[in-house]
């Protein structure tokens, strides 16, 4: 056993709000009674090293592999959580037709360690051998409304369906704060745009530092989630998703009766300053307020679970909080982690445990939460 990162150092057993049972199937709040334990586990890279700082991902097809993209090294390298270690590594070209672009944007690992990787430079499916096998830049698509292609648009986020026929784009602009919900039909090399309004919201918090000497940016995150075979688009001021079914081809909205933190962020903040203390004191003024991410499936619970949290304020610490939901995306529990000072990094469900990335003495680790309701 390593040494942890010190701020889940003092988590060893946390009981978390106990309360009498009766009153949990009273409230409808399966969260009611949370208890959690917390280890960890270091992997083991061999004669390699893990990039700390890269993109995680979690194969969807096999639970027990992760995949850590080095975009400095342009490769991917395959862990396996029950080896804890590395077995294999992946080696793609940064320029060229093969090329994966820098500034990484997502990546997915398909089957047959084929990946999707989405870049400034380059979108498409690339082999274990480093070839692009599908180019998905959206100007090689068309919308048959209007006859026209895409452009030059470039995807945020992309996400392929788990049937291989369809890709999902998000794409928008953090300054103006339009986004649009794509899917693209791989088969008949079409696609179709839906406006995604409620999200305008995010762009007022959005704020710009452009001093004389200095330029920084803060903006809320805009993700896709893949919920089994449906899609959902999540940004981080508000609870309300957008959720698109493949059966019907439609996106809509779906909001949350949320009780325990507010439904969405509602300051109001200049989008410009020029000073870096007022910008600092303005990331710091959002970041009190709620932020919801992604929602993340536990097979062994057949629900979706999503974490939020707020810093507190003139403190590094934040109060992180658990959502539950149900297979069909119905909020059925919602609960403060009591003793959790900084929100996990990375997250995924395997085996009915919440595993998140750490730093164990510059070694890849995760932090492995057992969570009881």
């Amino acid at each position: 056993m390593r040494k942890l990162n010190p701020f889940l150092l003092f988590i060893a057993f946390v009981s978390c709000n106990e309360k009498d049972s009766s009153k949990n199937s009273e409230s409808g709040n399966i969260l009611e009674n949370l208890t959690y334990s917390v280890d960890t586990i270091v992997m083991d890279s061999g004669e390699e090293l893990f990039n700390l700082s890269g993109m995680i991902h979690m194969a969807s097809q096999l639970p027990n592999l992760v995949y850590l993209f080095d975009e400095k090294q342009s490769k991917i390298q395959k862990i396996d959580l029950d080896k804890r270690a590395l077995v294999s590594t992946f080696q793609f070209e940064k320029e060229g037709p093969n090329g994966t672009g820098t500034y990484l944007s997502n990546f997915q690992s398909l089957s047959q360690d084929r990946f999707l990787i989405v870049s400034d430079e380059a979108q498409g499916i690339f082999n274990a051998e480093g070839n692009k096998e599908l180019d998905l830049r959206l100007s090689n698509f068309s919308d048959p409304e209007t006859e026209a292609e895409q452009g030059i648009q470039l995807p945020f986020e992309m996400q392929i369906s788990g049937n291989g026929n369809f890709a999902y784009a998000i794409v928008g602009d953090f300054f103006e704060g339009n986004w649009n919900f794509v899917r693209i039909n791989l088969q008949s090399k079409s696609l179709k745009t839906w406006d995604m309004p409620e999200l305008l919201n995010s762009k007022k918090f959005t704020i710009m530092l452009k001093g004389s000497d200095s330029f920084d940016l803060r903006a809320e995150d805009i993700h896709l989630n893949k919920l089994n075979e449906k899609i959902a688009v999540t940004a981080g001021n508000t609870s309300s998703v957008y959720k698109y079914d493949p059966a019907s081809d439609s996106l809509y909205s779906v909001g949350f009766p949320h009780e325990l933190t507010a439904k969405e962020k509602t300051g109001t903040y200049p989008l410009e300053v020029t000073s870096k203390k007022e910008y600092s004191e303005i990331v710091s003024e959002i970041r009190s307020e709620i932020t919801y991410d992604t929602f993340i499936w536990d097979s062994s619970r057949e629900k979706f679970f999503r974490l939020g949290n707020k810093r507190i304020r003139d403190s590094k610490k934040s109060e992180v909080f658990l959502y539950a939901y149900d297979s069909e995306l119905n909020l059925i529990g919602e609960q403060k982690i009591e003793g959790l000072e900084r929100p996990p990094s990375h997250y995924f469900f395997k085996d009915g445990k919440l595993y998140s990335y750490v730093n164990v003495e510059d070694e890849l680790g995760f932090a492995v939460f057992t969570f009881d309701f």
